[in-house]
């Protein structure tokens, strides 16, 4: 039970940020005291009051993680149940009330706290400039614009790094895998994936047969990506390409 209980801190203490910023979720702790003692409205008290207080206390008892894993079957997702406690919403409303009449001067003063307390965003390694409007990189927008069809949908079989980012764009767009493939932990197992990406030489026949089970309409290949032989030769045509992929129509099989 104690392990558990100090890993249900390590998972708060990396989700709060308390190593770089920490003096927010102090802020938010700040205004959830304060409202619990100023705050007269019932159901607000219930809301940003009450159950964030509630989700803390069960979220460091062992018994109600272990409750939590038992149900859904999935350790990682636990930190999630600290999305419910309204940190900004908490810290936000609080500031206002406090501030009383001189709303303007206090959301200002608020305004400040949290910048001074915060970072800076966009110096993190982990956000970089969007090539267009869609926050997607420009030459996966360029294969889906050529998968999507003008009505209906059609089966699309994608390289590993477009899986993310093709259904993104469309969702007349489908696949015969997704994501779940792309997590080795899951141990998904999928015969087109296998295929696909894990074959070092795609054997064209077996591979083309398969893409028909799942009923591909097209598939899309990296230009340096071996095959066997040419998927041409296999009722396949050439149907557009870009600086990085080939996309390949199956003739047999016509879209939805």
């Amino acid at each position: 039970m104690w392990g558990i209980f100090l890993e249900s801190v390590v998972i708060f203490k990396n989700y709060v940020g308390f190593h770089q910023y920490k003096f927010l979720f102090v802020i938010y702790l700040f205004f959830l005291f304060y409202l619990l003692l100023a705050e007269k409205n019932r159901r607000i008290r219930a809301i940003l009051v009450y159950a964030p207080l509630l989700l803390l206390v069960c979220f460091f008892v062992p018994l109600f993680r272990k409750v939590f894993v038992r149900l859904l079957n999935d350790a990682e997702t636990y930190y999630r149940l600290l999305w419910l406690l309204q940190m900004s919403l908490v810290s936000a409303y609080g500031a206002v009330k406090l501030s009383g009449r001189y709303r303007k001067t206090g959301l200002v003063v608020m305004c400040a706290a949290i910048v001074l307390c915060g970072s800076f965003v966009y110096r993190s390694e982990y956000i970089t400039k969007a090539q267009n409007w869609y926050h997607l990189p420009e030459e996966a927008v360029e294969v889906a614009k050529l998968l999507e069809p003008e009505e209906g949908r059609v089966m699309a079989l994608v390289p590993a790094d477009l899986i993310y980012y093709i259904r993104q764009y469309s969702t007349n767009i489908n696949m015969p895998y997704g994501r779940e493939m792309l997590i080795a932990r899951w141990d998904y197992y999928n015969d087109m994936y296998e295929a696909m990406e894990e074959a070092e030489i795609i054997q064209t026949a077996s591979f083309v047969e398969l893409t028909r089970e799942y009923g591909c309409h097209y598939v899309v290949l990296k230009k340096e990506r071996e095959l066997q032989e040419p998927i041409t030769e296999h009722g396949f045509e050439l149907y557009a390409q870009t600086d990085t992929y080939l996309i390949y129509r199956d003739t047999q099989l016509g879209t939805e």
